[in-house]
């Protein structure tokens, strides 16, 4: 089961600098990121909520949706993603997704 998360986790980075790497910093936040958009952050990334699951954003767009449901987290968690957690590094990023989604 470790391995399956550390494998998970190896990829979860890879996507996000790819992801990062590719995006135009330019583009205009999207009208159906639910959390990201009541965020302030100027740089690094969301940990919020997007359809009901659990999601990654960074500059206003959806990143990642995880196959989180907020309905399966604690009361406290979910205010906290409702409120946006903002995250500055890769490996504190994946930390707390793997806190939320395992």
């Amino acid at each position: 089961m470790k391995k399956l998360i550390m494998i998970t986790g190896a990829v979860l980075i890879a996507y996000l600098i790819l992801v990062t790497m590719i995006a135009a910093p330019e583009s205009a936040p999207s009208a159906t990121t639910v959390t990201a958009q009541e965020s302030t952050a100027d740089s690094g990334y969301i940990i919020g909520i997007s359809e009901g699951r659990v999601a990654v954003f960074r500059d206003g767009q959806t990143v990642i949706r995880t196959d989180t449901q907020l309905s399966d987290l604690p009361k406290s968690d979910r205010a906290k993603l409702e409120e946006g957690i903002h995250i500055d590094s890769l490996k504190e990023l994946k930390e707390r997704l793997e806190d939320y989604c395992s």
